[in-house]
């Protein structure tokens, strides 16, 4: 089965996944745990507030009996996507910070909170992907559809057909 996510990554699978949908208020959090044991979790909310959305996220890995976040997926740089990071990072070891790369956007001015992230990110393995490229969850293929605004320019496999499982 293969779920297409408006995080831009087109997850397959071919035995259980575990998905946990996590509040931060603002973004959305989304931890993914892979038939091996694998976690790769999608954003991290905001910093502040009491450390309250990398707390909840702490809660939804335990309660998934993850003890670390082998991948963690940046979908981009707004404080509501990846202000928690430094506060998550206290709370629970991080494998790999996944991204696109550099922070090109001037609309927002979210330079402080780019910059906290990649002093966190500098600490772990960095994977920057483009539009086509996987990210090495075990136990799941997981492809990146968008990155830095461009998105795949061929559909994927399968793409168009009907799903069997909806």
């Amino acid at each position: 089965m293969r779920i297409l996510l408006s995080l831009c990554l087109a997850v397959s699978l071919h035995a259980q996944l575990r998905i946990y949908a996590i509040d931060v208020e603002g973004g959305k959090s989304t931890l993914f745990v892979s038939p091996s044991g694998k976690s790769m979790l999608v954003d991290t909310g905001y910093d502040g507030n009491n450390s309250r959305d990398a707390k909840r996220i702490v809660a939804a890995a335990k309660d998934a009996r993850v003890n670390r976040i082998d991948f963690l997926v940046i979908t981009h740089y707004h404080k509501d996507h990846v202000g928690g990071v430094p506060q998550l990072a206290a709370m629970i070891p991080i494998g790999t910070f996944v991204d696109h790369g550099r922070n090109f956007e001037t609309v927002k001015d979210n330079g402080a909170v780019y910059k906290a992230y990649v002093k966190q990110r500098e600490k772990a393995a960095h994977l920057e992907v483009k539009a086509g490229d996987t990210i090495p969850v075990e136990g799941l293929e997981v492809r990146v559809v968008t990155a830095s605004g461009i998105a795949l320019a061929q559909p994927l496999r399968g793409a168009g057909e009907a799903n069997p499982a909806c």
